[in-house]
């Protein structure tokens, strides 16, 4: 059974369809995470992230989205909220632009269960995903996009982009140390001096930061 009390409380919010009710009745069976609303229209989003507990995880379809301002009033609202958006397989240039408003996660509706729950696992755990049927495409359009640059200049040594670009990719300390050739306490030092470099309260802040500024191209 369950524990209700412990777990991440996770807010759905996309059009009613038997696929969405199926995804939800195989993630709510997953320790560690429960459903505590789902809602269906776009107008329903502000009421469920601001009614009872606060929700930690709020996993939301891209066809909500009209433009940037609703995600960012969003975090403005409960600054504390993750976010996770849905979208179809077509890659969209608003990826960049909804993770630079706040957006923690990007996954497409075809993801299977697994990388669903590897994904809402990562965002809880304060890191940023984008699923690798996207991830190489959002890298190559930073430059064609020509994001505006904001504040000072961030100045990343070669291996803390490689190891901002594996976190971006899904993958995990231990398996970051294998591909460089090093060890997990290595990687979590770079991860703390990363945040002490940066000022971000997490790692998946100074991931938004390396974007906005073209560090990860």
């Amino acid at each position: 059974m369950k524990d209700m009390k412990n777990s991440a409380k996770i807010i759905w919010a996309s059009p009613p369809s038997l696929t969405r009710d199926g995804i939800i009745l195989l993630l709510d069976q997953e320790p560690g995470f429960t459903f505590a609303e789902i809602v269906s229209t776009r107008e329903d989003i502000v009421n469920a992230i601001t009614a009872g507990p606060t929700a930690d995880l709020l996993i939301v379809d891209h066809l909500f989205f009209n433009d940037q301002h609703l995600l960012a009033s969003l975090k403005d609202i409960v600054p504390s909220i993750k976010i996770l958006v849905l979208s179809g397989i077509k890659y969209d240039e608003d990826i960049l632009g909804l993770m630079k408003a706040g957006a923690d996660g990007y996954i497409v509706n075809e993801a299977d269960k697994d990388e669903l729950v590897f994904a809402i696992r990562h965002i809880l755990a304060g890191n940023t995903y984008i699923c690798t049927a996207l991830y190489l495409q959002v890298l190559e359009s930073i430059a064609a996009l020509g994001i505006e640059q904001k504040g000072a200049a961030l100045a990343f040594s070669v291996r803390e982009e490689q190891i901002l670009k594996l976190i971006l990719e899904g993958y995990s300390n231990q398996e970051i140390a294998y591909q460089l050739f090093t060890n997990k306490r290595t990687i979590l030092k770079y991860r703390e001096s990363l945040l002490q470099k940066t000022g971000a309260p997490d790692i998946g802040t100074v991931i938004r930061m390396a974007l906005q500024q073209g560090v990860l191209n």
